[in-house]
């Protein structure tokens, strides 16, 4: 018979990485559309459509429907935002996170079904997932019953209850016969091997191990006291997941951006006149308003803060790994301006949503309760 565990059920796990991956995938094809929105393809497409049943009917233009359609890609972006930032919190059995998510699954399944395709439902599918028995009784109470696994004979056979055969071989209702005693009954055995203290015998490099965590006092013979001032030292607490959540999270942006300011700078230094024959071909009202120089000093700035910035939040975030309290606070500060920053920048680059919802992502990690426990006990 399965007793109940507090173990996450697999369930969750699988629900949990579905909704995760399939928000990234709605937010990359967020991305695409919106960036391919006002090609010669896409605006044949939108005509076309226009032209057919029952589309024609509805009295909408070329205009419109690209501006609806910019807008659904908005609105599917901001909820796999949320959905894959959800995702993650609902591998533990938070209730409200699981509310959320679902109700943040509406608008992706819904937004994201004419610009994403499948990927929103899968997110739905994984919302519906976290509903259903066994992740509704871990939600519920914070634990789950296993199935019971199948009994099987010694020959892989399924055992049935009263089952045997004409050989004397036991069913469910005869008790199988014990082995053979490997030696007479009531002989306790060989003695353990004991040291010179008469204490039990533990080998010696499990005996420095256990000296060197303050397990073990310092082998002295029995009755004598330890020396004066020793005591057991405390073995440290593990680094909680949202820390290592939040310092993943830093590490894979910053150095995203890190690389980005170095190929800004290389740029400059280097390739300013064929980036600047790319601009004419393919944005020649851009490259008439900026001079070359102009161009230079503006990737040399961009390229100069950015990689301040990344350098900045990496120091912060190893530093944040190594228990300081200040670092862990500069993180955070850190990923709530580079957030702000991505959103005000979201309505002229949509790409920018996902390094700000990376940046939410991190200050909710660090802002966590296990997160501030753990570097209240070591603060410096």
């Amino acid at each position: 018979m399965s007793t109940s565990t507090e173990q996450r059920p697999p369930q969750v796990t699988l629900a949990s990485t579905i909704i995760m991956v399939a928000s990234v995938l709605v937010l990359f094809s967020v991305w695409e559309r919106i960036a391919t929105l006002g090609s010669l393809e896409t605006q044949e497409s939108i005509r076309q459509l226009l032209g057919e049943q029952p589309f024609d009917q509805l009295g909408l233009d070329l205009p419109a429907v690209t501006e609806l359609l910019r807008i659904t890609a908005l609105v599917a972006a901001v909820g796999a935002c949320a959905t894959g930032i959800l995702g993650w919190y609902v591998r533990k059995p938070d209730r409200s996170s699981r509310l959320a998510l679902t109700i943040a699954a509406v608008p992706v399944f819904v937004a994201g079904f004419p610009v994403s395709g499948l990927a929103g439902s899968f997110v739905a599918a994984g919302a519906v997932m976290l509903w259903l028995v066994p992740a509704r009784e871990w939600f519920a109470t914070g634990r789950w019953t296993p199935p019971t696994p199948a009994e099987k004979t010694d020959a892989g056979r399924r055992t049935t209850p009263g089952a045997g055969d004409g050989a004397g071989h036991p069913g469910a209702g005869h008790p199988p016969t014990p082995p053979p005693a490997a030696r007479p009954f009531g002989d306790a055995g060989p003695p353990p091997q004991q040291n010179p203290y008469g204490q039990p015998w533990t080998p010696p490099g499990q005996q420095v191990q256990q000296w060197q965590q303050g397990q073990l006092p310092p082998p002295l013979p029995p009755g004598y006291p330890p020396p004066p001032g020793w005591q057991p030292q405390p073995m440290a607490p593990p680094r909680p997941p949202a820390l290592v959540t939040a310092f993943v999270i830093t590490v894979v942006t910053a150095g995203g951006l890190f690389a980005i300011s170095l190929m800004f700078l290389g740029v400059a230094a280097s390739s300013l006149d064929v980036l600047m024959t790319e601009l004419e071909r393919q944005q020649p009202e851009l490259a008439a308003d900026f001079t070359a120089g102009e161009v230079r000093r503006a990737l040399l700035g961009f390229g100069a803060g950015f990689l301040v910035w990344s350098t900045v939040a990496l120091v912060l975030a190893g530093f944040s790994m190594a228990r300081r309290e200040w670092a862990r606070r500069g993180l955070a500060v850190t990923a709530a301006c580079s957030a702000v920053a991505c959103g005000a920048a979201a309505l002229a680059a949509p790409v920018v949503l996902l390094p700000a919802a990376a940046a939410v992502a991190t200050v909710v990690c660090l802002h966590r309760g296990e997160v501030r426990r753990w570097f209240s006990l070591g603060t410096r």
